[in-house]
Order: structure tokens, then C-alpha cells, then sequence
């Protein structure tokens, strides 16, 4: 071997240290992680909303897809509340499995929706302005609607079961209906009382 190989073999080596010298001890700093977090469980969801479907599901029911690609599960309506006792479903603010002169709500420090006395003495009746309004009509949202332009009427909001004045789902003249919103797991539904929302 010429005496330049030898010096040339020397360099490479002693180039070939510093740069192993200078990696990182922990391989765990060569690992890199995405900015934004995605939920695996969540991806398997886009675009399937839940369906009707009543061979498969009971009364006041809905099919909704599950965490995996084919795995879907039935539980309460939207503004459905899931009475553990009788293992059903019924609308909140309704007398439901309630006794008469009762109905059957969501205190916000539970889980489980509780019987309570009905101020207005009638299924589908509830207090809106101090007074006993049926649930379902426009007019006590007629003041409101006149202050924003869509059409309102009195209901259970889905998200928070508090009675408002929700908007009507009509199709605008172009005949799209808007994009339907979807809440993980919706308060008094059956996964929200098993503790299955996950």
C-alpha cells in the first residue's frame, strides 16, 4: 500500500468518527411528530352520518358508524334520551316513562335523565317566556326570527337539550340543504351514559 492510500484511509476514518461523534446519543431525537394530532378513531368516520334503520334498531333509534370502517352502532336520536330502566329511548321534555304530569329531562350534572314535574300539565307542552308553549311551533320564535331572516321553531336543541328556538331544515333555492354537523357523542345518548364516547 502507497503512503497516500494509508493517509487517505486515515482521513476517511477519522471524518468518518466526528461524524458518528455528533449523531445523537438517543435515537428518540431522529423521531419526528406530526403538528396537528389526528384521531385515529375519527378517520373512519368522514363522510357516514347516521342512518334509519328500523330492522336493525329499536324505536327512536339510529344507526351510527362506529370506530371501525364497517363497525356501526344504534343509539338515541338527536334530543333522545336514553333511560337506562326501560332500556329506550324517549324525547326529552316528553313524558316518556315519566308518570303524568312529568317529563323526563337532562340535569347538567348527570348522565342519567330523571323524571321531573311538568309546570305546563301536558305532553309536548314546556315553559318558553313564562309561559306554556307547544314544542314544535313557530310562533313563540316569531319575535326572534323577525331579528335573523331563518325560520325558527320551538325545540330541543340536540347538543345542549335546552328548548330554543332551533332553525328549520328547509332546502334554499338552489336545493342544497346545508352540511350536516356531527357531535362525537351527543349528551343522554346511550355511549354517553355507558361511557362508550371514546
Amino acid at each position: 500500500m502507497r503512503l497516500n492510500d494509508n493517509i487517505s484511509i486515515c482521513a476517511s476514518l477519522i471524518l468518518l468518527a466526528g461524524v458518528v461523534l455528533t449523531l445523537p446519543q438517543n435515537m428518540q431525537d431522529l423521531v419526528g411528530f406530526p403538528e396537528t394530532e389526528e384521531v385515529e378513531s375519527d378517520k373512519n368516520k368522514e363522510g357516514r352520518q347516521p342512518i334509519y334503520a328500523p330492522v336493525i334498531c329499536a324505536e327512536n333509534e339510529l344507526y351510527y358508524p362506529g370506530d371501525q370502517k364497517d363497525d356501526w352502532i344504534c343509539d338515541c336520536r338527536p334530543a333522545f334520551l336514553y333511560h337506562p330502566t326501560t332500556d329506550a329511548c324517549w324525547p326529552a321534555y316528553r313524558k316518556g316513562p315519566c308518570s303524568q304530569g312529568e317529563y323526563l329531562v337532562l340535569k347538567s350534572t348527570s348522565v342519567i335523565p330523571v323524571c321531573v314535574r311538568n309546570p305546563c300539565f301536558g305532553d309536548n307542552l314546556v315553559v318558553w317566556n313564562a309561559k306554556c308553549v307547544q314544542l314544535g311551533t313557530t310562533e313563540p320564535c316569531a319575535l326572534f326570527s323577525r331579528r335573523h331572516p331563518s325560520a325558527k321553531a320551538l325545540g330541543v336543541n340536540a347538543t345542549t337539550l335546552a328548548v330554543s328556538c332551533l332553525d328549520l331544515a328547509l332546502e334554499n333555492r338552489f336545493g342544497e340543504a346545508p352540511a350536516p354537523t356531527t357531535v362525537k357523542c351527543l349528551p343522554g345518548s346511550k355511549r354517553n351514559v355507558d361511557n362508550k364516547c371514546g
